[in-house]
């Protein structure tokens, strides 16, 4: 099978590449392009799946140009899609950033609270009415050691090593997840249905409790301070467990991660 995967560089992309090995074509840039050039570039290479990983994910970033926002996270998405090619489109668990409960919440009980959330709203919808077999994964907060010479964004783990204080919510409940977990299970996730699904670790501890646990285990310098109230962030994956895709839990995901590198 081929497979055309955009951000072939990026923090998820990368991975990705690696774990469809000779089956892999890495996108060109997408920064300047336009519906042409997608066109162009699926037409070079001749994908049976495109994998869509590449966006502006960055919140501030998004709340102060509105514009590239939506091109990176509407426009692009809805051109991919327009190509009659199935698509598997990486979107977020900041879709539930707004729902009134506490969670966990299905793929049903979506409520936007940031523009980059609205923006994957309206890729989610626009691009399953091109094309009913577009898959959106949901994706929580990621994270993973440095990949060599492939940039790593902040994240969970790294940020807990690398800072001397953190802060994190104790009501909120957010899972995190392994990134490699995430690349592994990508071939199976392209033989989802259309739809969109909850892509991820569960998590039953709340954000805070999350980073005590890591600093007890690798018995860390840091010092950790409750920032207060936060939005809950927190799914429920029973869907794609009920097409046989199953993630550690947080915390196991952790260890996993530990071992591989033996932190």
């Amino acid at each position: 099978m081929r497979i055309l995967v955009t951000g072939p560089k990026g923090f998820v992309g990368a991975r990705i590449m690696d774990e469809l090995g000779k089956d892999a074509i890495p996108a060109l840039s997408l920064r300047s392009v336009d519906e042409e050039g997608i066109k162009r570039m699926v037409d070079a290479a001749q994908p049976d799946l495109i994998i869509h990983t590449a966006a502006m994910s960055d919140i501030p970033t998004c709340e102060n140009d509105p514009e590239g926002s939506y091109f990176a996270n509407v426009k692009i998405p809805v051109w991919l899609a327009r190509t009659g090619i199935k698509c598997v489109m990486f979107s977020t668990d900041q879709v539930y950033s707004g729902c009134a409960g506490e969670g966990p919440y299905t793929e049903d009980e979506i409520m936007s609270a940031n523009l980059y959330s609205r923006h994957k709203l309206e890729m989610e919808q626009r691009t399953l009415d091109i094309n009913s077999e577009t898959v959106h994964l949901r994706a929580t907060w990621m994270y993973d050691m440095p990949k060599y010479s492939v940039p790593n964004r902040g994240n969970f783990l790294v940020n807990m090593l690398r800072q001397s204080e953190i802060s994190f919510s104790a009501s909120q409940h957010r899972a995190v997840t392994y990134v490699r977990e995430v690349s592994c299970l990508i071939r199976h996730a392209a033989l989802l249905p259309g739809g969109a699904y909850n892509y991820g670790s569960e998590n039953t501890l709340t954000m805070l409790e999350t980073a005590e646990w890591l600093k007890e285990t690798l018995n860390l310098p840091v010092t950790i301070r409750d920032v207060g109230p936060r939005h809950n962030l927190w799914m429920d994956c029973s869907k794609i467990k009920n097409h046989g895709i199953n993630f550690c839990n947080t915390i196991d995901g952790l260890k996993k991660c530990i071992q591989d590198y033996s932190l």
